[in-house]
């Protein structure tokens, strides 16, 4: 699964870019023998729907693209999210400890057979905040 957050109105060529990594993941990290099909969402502060409709009319990718509402949450659940900075370095921090330790994600269980030649292993950069 892909999660894409956008602090701003949903705009068509978001679309574009959440069916690429969804395309990408699929291509390089999804075990078809045992994981499903990758699905990409889209979270928005704000949406058309005719908008999103004619945006998702032609796409074959499984993409859902919906609005958050932080403004109309509670105040006891809206202190309980953490603002965009931070989910954005939490999200670094775990990308860092991946790329530091890849023994930790998880690879083909028991049984499972490979599909296909193994992909040479790519170098990932680590993940700096902005």
């Amino acid at each position: 699964m892909v999660i894409e957050l956008k602090i701003g109105p949903f705009q068509p060529e978001h679309a574009g870019k959440l069916g690429f990594y969804v395309t990408w993941v699929d291509a390089n990290l999804r075990q078809p023998g045992r994981h499903s099909p990758t699905i990409g969402i889209l979270l928005c502060a704000g949406r058309s729907d005719s908008l999103v409709r004619y945006t998702l009319a032609g796409s074959t990718a499984p993409l859902a693209i919906a609005n958050y509402t932080y403004n109309t949450l509670p105040p006891a659940a809206r202190a309980a999210v953490p603002p965009d900075i931070q989910l954005a370095n939490a999200a670094g921090v775990a990308l860092n400890q991946l790329t530091a330790n890849p023994d930790t994600v998880a690879g083909p269980g028991p049984g499972d057979q490979p599909d296909g030649p193994a992909k040479p292993e790519r170098k990932r950069r680590p993940y700096k905040a902005a």
